[in-house]
C-alpha cells in the first residue's frame, strides 16, 4: 500500500507542477472553457458557409463558444445536469457539426 501511495503522490505532484507551468507560460489552458452553472446569450454558427447564425445560452472566450444544449433533472438528488456543447464553427470553409463538451450538476435549471 505504501508503494501505491508514493506513486499516486508523485503523479499528483507532477500534474500540479505541469498545470502551474502551463498557466505561467500563458498556454492554451489560460483561456480554457468551463462548465459553469450560469450562461449569457451568445451567437453560434456565425461564420459564412456554415449553419444559420443562432443565439444560444452559453459563453464565449478566445478559443471558441460553448453552450447549454439541453438539461435534465434527477429526482433522487434533486439536481439538474446541464449538457454543454462546443460550437465547432468552421469559418469560411463551412461549419463542422457541434460536439458534446461536458456536463455539470447545478442547483437550478438553466432556463
Amino acid at each position: 500500500m505504501k508503494r501505491n501511495l508514493k506513486r499516486w503522490s508523485a503523479l499528483g505532484a507532477a500534474a500540479v507542477s505541469l498545470a502551474g507551468a502551463m498557466v505561467v507560460a500563458g498556454g492554451a489552458t489560460s483561456a480554457h472553457a468551463d462548465t459553469r452553472c450560469s450562461w449569457g446569450w451568445i451567437w453560434i454558427n456565425d461564420s459564412a458557409g456554415g449553419d444559420p447564425k443562432t443565439q444560444a445560452r452559453g459563453h464565449s472566450h478566445d478559443t471558441g463558444n460553448h453552450y447549454v444544449r439541453d438539461y435534465g433533472w434527477d429526482a433522487v438528488s434533486g439536481g439538474y445536469i446541464w449538457n454543454w456543447w462546443a460550437d465547432n464553427d468552421g469559418g469560411s470553409n463551412g461549419d463542422t457539426s457541434d460536439t458534446y463538451f461536458s456536463s455539470r450538476w447545478c442547483g437550478s435549471a438553466p432556463w
